[in-house]
């Protein structure tokens, strides 16, 4: 390994950092710190959810445990809405993150929500929520992809609501981004896809590299060392489009 590296990964809606536990394992046994916070009314932290909680929750959950644990130069993943998370993040604390990976991922604009990125076919039930202030239910497992019957038992007992705030309120970036490099990295098998439509988007801006992964919209289940490989920068196992 040439050098010790930080790294923080975010979930997705209605998941939690036990997500990420292959990855985890791997980017420690390649010799990194690699953490994973669960974001508040999630995962294990599911109690938490009051009604109340939103994006700049989820932010505030990141930048708080980048602080107290006191990381610098990370890098900062985001998986599928965690894209929306370390955005905001990035805003915040700039001054902490060497770069970002988008994995699968919503990169917004300032002022964006998830929601202005849903697919047609889906924000209905979106709004539907939001009009009865109930928490949005999860996607049906098989329906992203997955088939392997032990994912499935793994995946669906542990998966939670995801408060419908977090959909609806707009990410703040900063007027001017920082020079951090950016990855915006799709799964070929996701479908449909938010993401995939944007990458010719991408590609054409030389401060982004973009890379495919040839699986469904968990990678860090179905390829963990593959996702490893796009996170550390090991293009060998990737199909790099740029």
């Amino acid at each position: 390994m040439a050098h010790r590296r930080s790294f923080v990964l975010v979930h997705g809606a209605w998941y939690g950092a036990w997500v990420w536990q292959d990855v985890l394992a791997r980017l420690r046994g390649l010799g990194h710190v690699a953490s994973a916070p669960t974001l508040t009314g999630l995962g294990e932290r599911r109690h938490l959810e009051h009604g109340r909680v939103d994006l700049d929750t989820h932010v505030e959950d990141v930048v708080a445990h980048i602080e107290m644990e006191d990381l610098r130069n990370l890098t900062l993943v985001g998986w599928s809405y965690a894209g929306m998370v370390v955005t905001g993040v990035q805003a915040r604390i700039p001054e902490r993150i060497r770069d970002i990976v988008y994995l699968d991922a919503f990169l917004p604009d300032d002022g964006q929500a998830l929601v202005d990125y849903a697919l047609p076919e889906i924000r209905p039930s979106y709004e539907a929520a939001r009009v009865n202030d109930l928490p949005i239910p999860p996607v049906p497992v098989a329906a992203s992809g997955i088939t392997d019957p032990k994912t499935i038992a793994f995946v669906e007992p542990r998966l939670v609501s995801q408060p419908w705030q977090t959909f609806f309120q707009p990410v703040k970036v900063l007027k001017t981004r920082p020079d951090i490099p950016l990855a915006y990295v799709v799964c070929a098998q996701t479908n449909p896809s938010p993401f995939m439509p944007r990458l010719a988007e991408m590609q054409a801006n030389p401060a982004i590299r973009t890379a495919i992964l040839n699986t469904h919209h968990q990678p860090m289940l179905s390829i963990p060392d593959e996702t490893v490989s796009v996170m550390v920068g090991d293009h060998a196992c990737l199909r790099l489009t740029a």
